[in-house]
């Protein structure tokens, strides 16, 4: 099985590129890929305003939401979303001075997607 870790740092106010980003992930998933999704930098704000039903991305959101596997902590503090995230449920980790080491889905094989 492939694997592929998504590390997204883009703002979801770009929302064309948001969503090819959840189109790609929601394929890569239906085809046996093992997608992980890390939400760093301004990415952490996805949680806040893709929740939203009323949302152009809700959809495709709710579809790659089992994928995000962390949520930057100092990134969503710095970014005010932090409730949000907990709010979806998402793992919040910090393991990197406060932000998401990478090394860990490396070792375990992942191919590193940076988006953003």
């Amino acid at each position: 099985m492939k694997k592929i870790l998504f590390y997204v740092v883009e703002n979801p106010d770009e929302t064309m590129k948001i969503y090819h980003l959840f189109l790609n992930i929601k394929d890569l998933r239906n085809n046996g890929y093992d997608v992980k999704v890390i939400l760093e930098g301004d990415a952490t704000k996805i949680p806040a305003k893709m929740s939203d039903g009323s949302h152009s991305l809700n959809g495709l959101y709710k579809d790659i939401k089992p994928s995000i596997t962390a949520v930057c902590r100092g990134c969503a503090i710095a970014t005010n979303s932090l409730d949000a995230a907990e709010k979806e449920g998402l793992p919040i980790i910090g393991d990197l001075d406060n932000h998401v080491s990478t090394v860990r889905y490396l070792n375990d094989g992942y191919q590193l997607v940076v988006v953003g």
